[in-house]
């Protein structure tokens, strides 16, 4: 489930860092990286109905205060300030890195509750390789990936495709429209995707060059919720994005110089022909960064990096074309005090529309406990701001161009651990508590009209702990594996004010206070076989906490063949969605499907 290893190259010193890599996401090329991140991570992902939107929360803090990005550049939409999760399958990834928290600032600004970090990256150990993976499953799902690599001892090129097909027509219970419960199937919620990425790498003796393209595309239907007639015609949305990247790296002697250009345009098209509306909205971004690293001597290292960044937005929705201008600079040092001891402090300004915001800074430090062996204590306190989105500034009517930027301040302490018993036992885990306080939260609230407004009007205080344990044996072709992770997550936010009594500790809504997620794996001879559950509290749906859904545990079970020679790979996998048929809903009124299955062929020819 959790891979403890960081395998990342920037700075995590003090921090809690995961990496989930290709050999846990090579068990989901048939599904979404919302998903993937979801079974295997502390990441709370919000879902609007299957196919449906799906956002992260990391740590109680909002979609927007979660950066997710690709190869350190930010997806974050500037007019939404978030990312769909769901846009993107996850045999499009080879690593996905969670940054919580103060971590996040070795890459941008703005995750104050964190970072996801996806990262395509070349392989050059490997051959030459062809890979299919078609998958076809209930209530009308198909799907296809194709990635092929080509390479030479400097050149390689990885070509990744995929396309994905869903009616999503699951029956469901639907217990709130009358007094009685009843049966009914969920209509208007068919996904239509695709997508390409084209990655070219290469490689001299000191120097490494890069190029990619991104292109993917979705329309889907969009359901109403549970309490509404279905509209005819139905509410749809298109999304579209084009994003290009292209890197240079070189090393001479003790220093090290990346450099990265990126563009990125995004679309959505929403349509609802019922209440007359048609919103048409595109953004385009121009990013370009730099990051220079020196080591000074054996056990001292420092590092520069800028970033400039220009955003324009052409919408039906603002007053005129609306554009935006950023720049960042940042300055870190790290050094070993001792064999034991390592500590790392960074600074970062932000400037944006000639406006200097306060500067950021986190400091971090790690101490081994012993000589030998994997036992650390982490620390970080943080300070990190994130600037309002296009839409809060401009959206017409409600939006404020005069908000504030929000500001959080983080303290978190890690214990972690790994080892082995033996030579068939292995063991790793982790413990985590930390604390945020936000300020100027942004939020939308009745106007003095009959339009919402954006308004900095309120604090948010997280607080909780994380915890990630994994035991895994292994003898001869028998392997079992046991990982279970548990948050809890406090998020208060102040301005809710006090009840008759005086309690004024709400939680904010849509954050469960417990989550738990466990997984338990066999592999026997050419045999696979995992089984994953989830278990999330209740989510109150209102700021004085008097309505909720009720917690809810989802379980999933594969089976699995796996054949494998020098030059071909297949594995075919039966997998069951949900099979206890739990009826539930991850945001009020839009349901979730029961019992469902899922089949699919991974085939890889290696040369």
């Amino acid at each position: 489930m959790i891979i403890n290893g960081i395998k990342s190259g920037h700075h995590e010193t003090g921090s809690k860092v995961i990496s989930i890599d290709s050999t846990v996401i090579d068990r989901y090329y048939a599904r979404s990286l919302a998903d993937l991140i979801s079974e295997n991570s502390s990441v709370f992902i919000k879902t609007y109905d299957q196919g449906g939107i799906a956002v992260p929360s990391l740590r109680g803090t909002s979609a927007s205060q979660t950066q997710v990005a690709w190869n350190g550049i930010s997806l974050n939409n500037p007019m939404l300030g978030q990312f769909d999760l769901s846009l993107v399958p996850a045999g499009f990834i080879d690593d996905v890195n969670v940054f919580y928290g103060g971590a996040s600032m070795s890459l941008n600004n703005g995750g104050i509750g964190g970072i996801i970090n996806l990262e395509t990256k070349p392989d050059w150990s490997g051959k030459n390789s062809l890979l299919l993976s078609p998958a076809a499953g209930s209530y009308g799902r198909y799907s296809g990936l194709l990635k092929a690599k080509v390479r030479t001892n400097r050149f390689q090129s990885v070509t990744r495709a995929f396309i994905r097909d869903a009616r999503n027509n699951f029956s469901y219970i639907n217990d709130v429209l009358t007094s009685v419960p009843f049966r009914e199937r969920r209509k208007d919620s068919q996904v239509y995707q695709r997508g390409l990425i084209q990655e070219l790498y290469l490689k001299g003796t000191r120097s490494k060059a890069s190029a990619k393209l991104w292109y993917q595309s979705e329309f889907r239907n969009i359901p109403v919720p549970m309490t509404t007639q279905p509209l005819n015609p139905c509410e749809n949305q298109k999304d579209e994005s084009f994003r290009t990247m292209m890197s240079y790296n070189t090393e001479r002697g003790r220093t090290d110089l990346d450099v990265v250009a990126a563009y990125i345009s995004d679309k959505l098209y929403y349509s609802n022909t019922v209440a007359s509306v048609d919103s048409r909205n595109e953004s385009g971004r121009m990013i370009l960064k730099s990051d220079l690293k020196r080591s000074i001597g054996e056990k001292n290292n420092i590092r520069i990096g800028l970033t400039g960044e220009m955003n324009f937005v052409k919408t039906n929705n603002y007053s005129g074309s609306k554009g935006r201008n950023t720049a960042a600079i940042y300055i870190s040092g790290e050094t070993h005090l001792t064999p034991l001891l390592v500590t790392e402090i960074i600074l970062r300004e932000t400037i944006y529309d000639n406006r200097f915001l306060t500067p950021d800074f986190s400091a971090g430090a790690e101490y081994r406990i012993l000589p030998v062996g994997n036992f650390k204590i982490k620390a970080k306190i943080s300070k990190n701001s994130r600037i309002p989105s296009m839409n809060e500034m401009y959206w017409m009517p409600g939006g404020n161009p005069d908000l504030r930027s929000e500001s959080g301040y983080t303290a978190e302490i890690t214990g972690e651990w790994s080892g082995n018993l033996g030579s068939c036992v292995r063991l790793a885990g982790d413990l985590t508590c930390f604390r945020n306080h936000i300020y100027n939260m942004i939020q939308w609230q009745p106007g003095e009209y009959t339009y919402w407004v954006a308004r900095n009007i309120s604090e948010l205080k997280t607080s909780g702990i994380e915890s990630n344990a994994e035991i895994e044996f292994t003898s001869g072709k028998f392997m079992a594996g046991l990982n279970a992770g548990y948050t809890l997550t406090k998020a208060i936010n102040n301005h809710n004010g006090t009840d008759g009594n005086g309690k004024a500790e709400r939680q904010i809504i849509y954050v469960p206070v417990n989550q738990l997620v466990a997984s338990l794996q066999l592999r026997w001879f050419h045999l696979h076989s995992s089984i994953n559950s989830d278990y999330f509290s209740r989510r109150y749906l209102n700021p004085d906490n008097t309505q909720y859904l009720p917690g809810y545990s989802v379980t999933d079970l594969d089976i699995g063949y796996n054949m494998v020679s020098d030059k071909v790979r297949c594995d075919f996998s039966l997998r069951a969605e949900n099979i206890f048929d739990a009826n539930y809903q991850s945001i009020a009124y839009y349901p979730m499907p029961g019992r469902a299955y899922l089949f699919s062929v991974v085939f890889q020819l290696n040369k």
